[in-house]
C-alpha cells in the first residue's frame, strides 16, 4: 500500500466503523491483534486529526518505513523456509 493525500482523503471520508475495520485489518495483516488497539471514538478522533495534519513530507518518511517494513517481513519469511 502506498500513502498518498488520496488515500487520507478517503481514510477521513469513512463513517468511525469503516475506519476502525481499516485499522484493525492493518494491524493484523502486521501480526498486532486488533483488540490490542483499543480504538474507541477519543482515539479515532487523534486519529482522524493525525490523518488530517499529514504533509506530503510525512508521507514520504512513512513510505520509506513501511517499504523497510515489508522488506524485513519478507527476509524473516525467507529464513523460515530454509
Amino acid at each position: 500500500m502506498q500513502l498518498d493525500q488520496r488515500t487520507l482523503s478517503r481514510l477521513l471520508a469513512m463513517n468511525d466503523t469503516q475506519l476502525t475495520a481499516f485499522i484493525s485489518s492493518l494491524a493484523a495483516d502486521a501480526g498486532i491483534s486488533p483488540s490490542e488497539l483499543g480504538i474507541d471514538a477519543e482515539r479515532l478522533k487523534s486519529i482522524r486529526a493525525a490523518l488530517g495534519s499529514v504533509t506530503d513530507s510525512d508521507l514520504g518518511a512513512l513510505n520509506g518505513i513501511y517499504q523497510d517494513f515489508l522488506a524485513k517481513r519478507e527476509e524473516e519469511k525467507r529464513g523460515r523456509g530454509r
